[in-house]
């Protein structure tokens, strides 16, 4: 073997070396880009959920308010027609 080929053995396995080490970094790497977006994807799904949970419970909040404005609002109309009743009696 001539001290040219062993040189360029050794280069070979340098940049082989290289590119295996830079192919595992880079595996590494979207590997851990993928475990950060799951878990950041995790947490907005659970706020999202409170949220959702949060958002309903208003609502039915709201549809028993209205559903005691409206019963006021029933009782009222019956006594204006009692009252309109009367006076159209008076007068």
């Amino acid at each position: 073997m001539t001290p040219q080929m062993a040189s360029d053995m050794a280069q070979t396995s340098t940049i082989a070396s290289t590119v295996v080490v830079v192919t595992v970094i880079a595996i590494a790497a979207f590997v851990a880009i993928g475990l950060y977006r799951a878990r950041h994807g995790a947490a907005r799904e659970t706020s999202y959920r409170v949220l959702a949970e949060r958002s309903a419970d208003s609502a039915h909040a709201v549809a028993d308010e209205l559903k005691g404005v409206r019963d006021e609002l029933g009782d009222v109309r019956q006594r204006l027609a009692a009252l309109e009743k009367l006076l159209s009696q008076i007068g």
